[in-house]
C-alpha cells in the first residue's frame, strides 16, 4: 500500500544541514501530535564519505536509542509504513540545506518591475545571482551572451510581462536565451524556469525545451502593481531539489520514500512563517531567523505576505564570508576590555575551519557570541535596506540554529539576541532549540494539523517577552512606568529609565497583565498604542523592558563599554 495513503500516527522528519543531520519523531499522544525525540549526527556529504545516507541512518539510530522505538530493519532500511506492533513510521519528510551553492542568472524586462521581482525570487534560492539581463541592459547582445556563458549558471529564472501583457519583448528575451543555450555544451545547459506572462508559456516552452529542461510556474508579476512569489518559490524549490539530488550521493534513495518532495530549508521556513503570521496580529508579523553554517535564512511575514531571503553569512563557511565584509573593529566593540584582540581573531578564524567546535571557556563563548551579535546586527541592517522589515515590529521572533539557541545560560542568549536583533515594539523571542522549524514547514503542506499541534506544545522555548520603548530622552530619565498583575492578583510595579533594563519574573506556563504608562515623547510601537494593558505569557527570562534605545549606541572607550556591559548584565540578572 502507498504510504501516502496511510493514517499518519507517526511521522519521521529528517533535516539534512551542512554540518548536522537531525532525525525527529512526531507521534499522536492523547489525540495530539507531539515531538517524541530527536537524534543528531554529523552530516556525511563531505569527504571521505560523500554520501548523505550514513549521516541520516546514524541520526535515526540515535533516535531509536533515545526513544526505544524501532524504525530501521536489520539492514538499516527504514520501515515504512508502520507495522501492527508499532514498529516503523507512517510518513517521512525531508528538509535540506546541503548541496553546491547554485549560480543563478535572471532574465526580466523592466528594471523596476519584473527584474526587481525575479531578483527577489532568486533571493529565496540557496545560491548567488551571477548575472542579470534586462531589456535596457547597456551591454551589446554579444557581451550579454559572453557574460552569461562565462558565469556557468546552474539555473536560469526568466520573468517578464504581466498576464495578457507584453509578448513581443518577452519573445525577444527568449530568442536571446536560445542563442545562449545553443552555445553552452549540452551537458552544462542549466534548466530554465519561466515565471512571466502566462499566455506565453506554450510558445516559450516550444522555443526552449529543445535545448534544456524547461519548467513554468505562475507569473510573479501578474499585474504591474501586484507581486506574487509564493507559488513560484515552491516550484523553483522542486527544480532545486532535482539539481541537488543529482549531485548528492544517496539522496535519490531517500526521495523515493518521502510523502512529499524534499523541501529546501529556505522554502520550509517560509511556509511556516507565513502560516504563523496569518493567525497572529494582522498589523504586526512574524520574523524567523535560521542561522546555519553556510547561510542565514530569514522569513518576514505580515498577515500572510512573505518576504524570504538568504544571506551568505553563518556559523561555519558563512563565517568566513562575514569576516570578509565586516570590519573586525565592528565585532570587537562587543568585547569586554580584558579580551586579547589577536587571540580573539585567531579563535574566530579557527571557527571557520571547525564550525562544529564548541567554546570551552567563558572567554571563548564571549568572543563567539560577540561575532553573532554583530552578525545579527548585519542581518537586520540588510533586511532593512531591502525594505522587508515590518514597520511596526514583530509579534513573534523565532530563532533557529545552534549558534542562536545553544549557550551557557538563558540570560547570555537573551543579551546576545537583544544586542543583535534590537527588536522594536512588543515581541516574544522564541528558541527553536530542537531545529524543528523547517521540518514543520515541510510537513504543513500535506499534514497541516501536525505543525499546529506541535507549535502549541512545549517543543519551542519561550525565552522572553520584550518591550522596547524608543525615545530621545537623556540617559537616566524615566521612560515609562507600569505594573505587572499576576494570575494570583499580586501586582509588581516598576519604573524604567533611559539606557537601562527592567526584568519582571514570569514563569513559563503562567500569564499576567502588563500595564504601561509612557512618558512624553516615548513610543513603543511605530503607531500609537491602542491599548495600555496587555496579556503576556510567561517565559524562561520573564518580561524584559529594554530602554537602551534604537539603535543601541556603544561608547568608544573599551573600559567604559566594559562597565556598561557589566551594568546591563547585572540588570538582566535581577529578578
Amino acid at each position: 500500500m502507498n504510504p501516502a495513503n496511510q493514517e499518519a500516527l507517526s511521522v519521521l522528519a529528517i533535516d539534512i544541514g551542512t554540518i548536522n543531520t537531525h532525525a525527529l519523531l512526531f507521534e499522536i499522544v492523547d489525540e495530539s501530535y507531539f515531538l517524541i525525540g530527536a537524534g543528531t549526527t554529523p552530516t556525511t556529504t563531505n569527504l571521505p564519505v560523500k554520501d548523505v545516507l550514513p549521516g541520516v541512518i546514524g541520526a535515526i539510530h540515535q533516535l531509536q536509542e533515545l526513544t526505544g522505538r524501532i524504525l530501521l530493519n536489520p539492514k538499516d532500511d527504514l520501515i515504512i509504513p508502520s507495522q501492527v506492533d508499532g514498529v516503523g513510521i507512517d510518513r517521512l519528510y525531508i528538509t535540506f540545506s546541503i548541496g553546491k551553492k547554485l549560480k543563478l542568472v535572471t532574465f526580466g524586462l523592466m528594471d523596476d518591475v519584473s527584474v526587481q521581482s525575479v531578483k527577489k525570487l532568486a533571493a529565496t534560492v540557496p545560491g548567488e545571482t551571477v548575472e542579470s539581463i534586462s531589456l535596457n541592459d547597456p551591454r551589446t547582445i554579444h557581451q550579454q551572451i559572453d557574460d552569461v556563458i562565462r558565469s556557468r549558471p546552474d539555473l536560469i529564472l526568466f520573468a517578464g510581462g504581466t498576464d495578457r501583457g507584453s509578448t513581443r519583448a518577452v519573445k525577444k528575451m527568449a530568442d536571446l536565451l536560445v542563442a545562449i543555450l545553443q552555445v553552452i555544451p549540452k551537458p552544462q545547459r542549466p534548466p530554465v524556469v519561466f515565471c512571466g506572462n502566462q499566455s506565453l508559456v506554450k510558445p516559450i516552452k516550444n522555443m526552449l525545451e529543445a535545448y534544456t529542461q524547461f519548467e513554468s510556474t505562475s507569473n510573479i508579476r501578474p499585474e504591474m502593481d501586484n507581486e506574487e512569489l509564493d507559488q513560484a518559490s515552491e516550484d523553483v524549490a522542486r527544480v532545486i531539489t532535482t539539481i541537488q539530488a543529482s549531485e548528492v550521493e544517496g539522496f535519490q534513495k531517500l526521495i523515493r520514500l518521502c510523502n512529499d518532495s524534499p523541501c529546501p530549508t529556505t522554502i520550509a521556513i517560509g511556509r511556516i512563517t507565513r502560516f504563523l503570521s496569518k493567525v497572529g496580529d494582522p498589523e504586526k508579523g512574524v520574523l524567523s531567523i535560521d542561522l546555519g553554517a553556510s547561510a542565514t535564512i530569514t522569513a518576514s511575514a505580515v498577515a500572510g505576505k512573505l518576504d524570504l531571503n538568504i544571506l551568505p553569512v553563518g556559523s561555519g563557511e558563512g563565517l568566513a564570508e562575514f569576516l570578509r565584509v565586516m570590519p573586525f573593529s565592528e565585532i570587537t566593540r562587543w568585547f569586554p576590555a580584558e579580551i586579547d584582540l589577536e587571540e580573539a581573531r585567531d579563535q574566530i578564524w579557527q571557527k571557520t575551519l571547525f564550525p562544529a567546535s564548541i567554546p570551552m571557556t567563558l572567554e571563548a563563548l564571549t568572543i563567539e557570541q560577540a561575532v553573532y551579535r554583530q552578525m545579527l546586527h548585519y542581518i537586520m541592517y540588510e533586511l532593512s535596506t531591502r525594505g522587508v522589515l515590518a514597520p511596526n515590529g514583530y509579534e513573534t521572533i523565532l530563532c533557529s540554529g545552534m549558534a542562536l539557541t545553544q549557550g551557557s545560560n538563558p540570560n547570555q542568549l537573551l543579551m546576545m539576541l537583544l544586542d543583535g536583533l534590537q527588536p522594536r515594539g512588543i515581541s516574544t523571542l522564541i528558541l527553536d532549540s530542537h531545529s524543528i522549524l523547517s521540518t514543520l514547514g515541510a510537513i504543513s503542506r500535506t499534514l497541516p494539523l501536525l505543525p499546529v499541534q506541535v507549535l502549541e506544545s512545549s517543543a519551542f522555548a519561550n525565552l522572553a517577552t520584550v518591550v522596547s520603548p524608543v525615545s530621545s530622552l537623556r540617559a537616566g530619565a524615566v521612560v515609562l512606568r507600569g505594573s505587572l498583575e499576576y494570575s494570583n492578583q499580586k501586582i509588581r510595579t516598576f519604573e524604567v529609565k533611559q539606557g537601562g533594563f527592567t526584568v519582571l519574573p514570569l514563569r513559563a506556563g503562567d500569564t499576567a497583565t502588563l500595564e504601561l504608562v509612557l512618558s512624553h515623547n516615548v513610543q513603543v510601537e511605530s503607531t500609537e498604542l491602542a491599548e495600555t494593558r496587555f496579556k503576556v505569557n510567561g517565559s524562561v527570562c520573564g518580561v524584559v523592558i529594554d530602554a537602551r534605545g534604537r539603535p543601541i549606541r556603544l561608547p568608544k572607550k573599551p573600559e567604559i563599554r566594559a562597565e556598561l556591559f557589566s551594568r546591563w548584565n547585572g540588570m538582566l540578572a535581577q529578578k
